[in-house]
């Protein structure tokens, strides 16, 4: 699949580590590569708690699909471990 299920719970999903993608085994794929919906078989209040969601809190929900990152790309964000020579901090002036 292109696109993976994402589930982000509410309330404060955020502080649980939330939106994550559902595991491939819950998602099934209708006609087009972004029609993604669950699994009936796929027990979807059980996956959420163990991935740290206390189940008392867990009322609603929202899915969407998001398209997968390929590996060679998933660490963008990260600093690189040296800086380019010709690199100027934000806010220098390039010509001095």
């Amino acid at each position: 699949m292109k696109y993976q299920l994402m589930i982000d719970p509410t309330p404060a999903g955020w502080a649980y580590g939330f939106p994550k993608a559902l595991p491939e085994e819950a998602v099934l794929c209708g006609g087009k590569a972004y029609d993604l919906f669950i699994s009936p078989s796929f027990d979807l209040v059980k996956w959420v708690v163990e991935q740290g969601y206390p189940e008392e809190s867990f009322q609603y929900y929202r899915l969407y699909p998001q398209e997968k990152v390929p590996k060679e790309h998933a660490k963008v964000g990260e600093w690189p471990q040296e800086l380019p020579k010709e690199y100027y901090y934000p806010g220098s002036d390039p010509q001095e």
